[in-house]
């Protein structure tokens, strides 16, 4: 199949809106195969096996939304914005000192958003208040935007619409920390003040840095309330490594020497992987891979290439969703016992089905999900 120049060029812009799991600024420990080959893959590993060894190091994924980046620049003066506006190159986009300039920021590219304005001005005095002596900038997730009401001893919430509902014991901690606030936002990196982008940012290890709860928006630390006891399964360690020592050569040949741009083809997989998910069927990984990539959007030349080397490649593509079934297996043995450990917490979040968990939780720079529980009703409410 040829595309003119126009129509490949309206192809490539949908690629964006496809189903896919916003990459944001965490990985899936199983995705790294795909991502960094037979390294990414021990990476993970590591990860997990160090995450079970130390769970002080875990903390809550919360659900939040939208996510927001706010503090203050080199010259002490205060922002709040979006990932996308921080990153951007030309600096405009941290240049918003005010609810106004954000505003007039978004109407001079043309972008209309009442709602985001509104929420802006709403909370930006209490972030401004609460980062008066902090250095850098903070980046978090808006878990509630109006007072919470107490319903029998519990607060409610829901910021993401596709996402989780949580309840939160108004006599603990937490519940304490966000009795009588109009907003809360779950905080759970840091950036310096002269980061060139949010690839720079830190984890602030369930804590929240600098910041203090002075004003009438409650900063939520991201650690777990009780630290979980986790018991790493030998035999599922054991099928990751036998996994790797069998394939990690080949997967690496596989994505060493791929005709296509690294990211292109990295996408291969983790937009596949995405749409397996939303089915909730992960059987026949490889075959359906084949019949999936020939429906991207592409050249007729770079259809042709990808099908030469996968021909070439048959035992790679095996040996890469091997190790991946391998590593979310290991992966999703540990969630089950965070999720365990968090049935005793008083933040409790549950799915619409009304079934009890998380989003997730994160440790050692990885997010660790349950992508067929959280991430299949997010991705659905999304298509």
């Amino acid at each position: 199949m040829t595309y003119s120049l126009s129509t490949l060029t309206q192809k490539l812009d949908e690629i964006a809106s496809v189903i896919v799991e916003a990459k944001g600024h965490l990985d899936h420990p199983e995705d790294l195969i795909f991502l960094g080959g037979s390294a990414g893959a021990n990476q993970a590993l590591n990860a997990i096996v160090a995450t079970a060894k130390n769970p002080t190091t875990v903390t809550i994924k919360w659900d939040g939304y939208p996510a927001l980046i706010f503090g203050r620049n080199a010259n002490n003066k205060f922002s709040i914005m979006d990932k996308h506006m921080f990153n951007k190159k030309d600096g405009s986009g941290r240049n918003v000192y005010s609810p106004a300039q954000f505003r007039e920021y978004d109407l001079a590219r043309g972008v209309d958003r009442s709602d985001l304005h509104r929420l802006i001005n709403e909370i930006w005095s209490g972030l401004e208040q609460s980062s008066s002596n902090a250095k850098g900038y903070y980046w978090g997730d808006l878990l509630f935007n109006r007072p919470l009401a107490d319903k029998n001893g519990v607060f409610t919430f829901k910021a993401n619409p596709n996402g989780i509902t949580y309840t939160v014991d108004t006599s603990s901690d937490v519940g304490k920390l966000m009795a009588g606030k109009t907003a809360g936002i779950a905080v759970h990196q840091q950036i310096a003040s002269d980061a060139p982008s949010t690839d720079m940012a830190t984890p602030l290890n369930g804590t929240i840095g600098n910041l203090k709860n002075n004003s009438d928006v409650a900063i939520v630390p991201s650690a777990m309330p009780n630290t979980p006891k986790i018991k790493l399964d030998a035999s599922l360690v054991k099928n990751v490594k036998s996994a790797i020592a069998k394939y990690g050569a080949l997967v690496d040949q596989l994505i060493n020497t791929a005709p296509q741009a690294k990211n292109a083809f990295n996408q291969l997989f983790t937009v596949y992987i995405n749409k397996k998910i939303v089915s909730g069927n992960l059987d026949n990984l490889v075959e359906d891979f084949m019949g999936f990539f020939k429906t991207r959007p592409m050249t007729e030349n770079m259809a042709y290439k990808l099908a030469e080397h996968f021909h070439a490649n048959q035992q790679g593509i095996i040996g890469a969703f091997t190790i991946w079934i391998a590593l979310y297996q290991l992966k999703m043995n540990i969630v089950s016992q965070l999720n365990d450990a968090a049935k005793a917490s008083p933040v409790k979040g549950y799915l619409q089905d009304g079934s009890e968990t998380h989003e997730g939780f994160v440790s050692n720079g990885l997010k660790f999900v349950d992508r067929m529980g959280f991430s299949r009703q997010n991705l659905a409410g999304r298509a």
